[in-house]
């Protein structure tokens, strides 16, 4: 009988893990360009990790046609345009642009351009493709987007020239209205079920904040859009977010230093009702704040057996000691930069700030406690 139940629990992980299993389908990803532009001196197609380059091809004063026989189809590529500005105030300066796509079966595409005066535009001009119905179109309005806060960010650069002397003089900076994480998460938030839509959704990282919401999304797709990579990605996602964590086995898997690189003393909390693992990061604004809330109620819980650990997923020290210096907690700790893959995995720490309320022994009361629960905590 004991056998047989191993074998049955076997099987499960087994169909647990091929639900998730993702096989491309092949197809061509056919793009050309017929617009004159005679600043485009290199094309080159990427995969969606922006970092693999596939194949490449001059263009001919910004004509060409590029042709993948082996695309995986439904899954996004960026083309990279690299050009040298030849306008007035920007003349000589080099230029990328970085273009989404989304391989769709026997589907035209067409490298297309418009003109784009924005200051801080060096090129003034802005790409998109044409083709590819709704899905390309999310695409091209979220490069769109982007492209246009990149322009703000170019246009508080000023360029001057002396004696002959190219000199950059950086102007006071002001804050940008919107930063590229926030312009995706606008996209997100129109909830299209696309395979487009849910490849946004693997650049934004935020499954647990939204994840009741992102899984009726993920009901209204189609087969295509849920049998597709980011599909897939996002549902086993979702199982990772809705899997609850019972126990942790804090000195081996929670290795943290303070600033005299000392590490927790686990042993010394024994007293203690219950700790709040306080994971974030000292740079991210989001984080911060909410450290910054905590720090104030961190005295009366500690009135009430509970004590709060700051515990930073930082991987500068450095920085991490900075940033960290003018809070007031009794402890802080920072993650040790090889102990973090591991805790990430196990927590699934997509998103920071996370809050984890455990006993000492390590038992896990919540792995998403919610700061506004904290007056409940007796």
């Amino acid at each position: 009988m004991a056998c047989q139940h191993r074998e049955k629990q076997h099987e499960k992980q087994s169909d647990e893990k091929q639900k998730y299993v993702y096989t491309p389908e092949k197809g061509i990803l056919s793009i050309s360009s017929k617009t004159s532009n005679s600043e485009i001196k290199k094309v080159s197609l990427f995969k969606d990790d922006e970092k693999d380059s596939i194949l490449s091809v001059v263009p001919e004063k910004g004509e060409f046609r590029l042709k993948l026989d082996t695309a995986n189809l439904n899954e996004v590529y960026f083309l990279k345009l690299v050009g040298q500005s030849t306008k007035r105030g920007t003349s000589g300066l080099t230029w990328e642009a970085l273009i989404p796509i989304l391989a769709s079966p026997s589907v035209e595409l067409e490298l297309v351009q418009k003109a784009f005066n924005h200051p801080g535009s060096i090129s003034k001009v802005a790409f998109s493709i044409q083709g590819g119905g709704e899905e390309q179109a999310l695409l091209n309005d979220w490069h769109t987007a982007l492209a246009a806060l990149e322009a703000e960010e170019e246009g508080q650069m000023q360029s001057y020239t002396l004696g002959g002397t190219g000199v950059t003089k950086v102007a006071g900076k002001k804050k940008l209205s919107k930063t590229p994480a926030s312009i995706t998460e606008d996209f997100i938030q129109k909830k299209q079920p696309l395979v487009s839509s849910f490849y946004l959704l693997s650049r934004a990282g935020k499954q647990r904040q939204y994840a009741d919401e992102y899984q009726g999304l993920l009901k209204q797709a189609s087969t295509v859009v849920k049998q597709s990579k980011y599909g897939l990605d996002f549902a086993q996602r979702l199982k990772k977010v809705q899997t609850k964590i019972k126990q942790l086995d804090l000195p081996k898997e929670v290795v943290a230093t303070d600033a005299r690189l000392s590490e927790i003393p686990w042993s010394s909390f024994n007293d203690r009702k219950y700790l709040l693992l306080s994971f974030w990061n000292s740079a991210d604004e989001v984080s911060a704040k909410a450290i910054k809330q905590l720090e104030k109620d961190a005295p009366d819980l500690e009135k009430k057996g509970i004590d709060v650990l700051p515990i930073s997923m930082e991987s500068q020290f450095s920085k991490w000691k900075e940033n960290t210096e003018g809070l007031g907690f009794k402890y802080s700790y920072r993650m040790r930069n090889e102990a973090q893959q591991d805790l990430i995995n196990t927590l699934y720490l997509s998103e920071l700030p996370r809050f984890v309320l455990v006993k000492p022994s390590g038992e896990v009361i919540d792995d998403d406690f919610n700061l506004e629960r904290l007056k409940e905590l007796e």
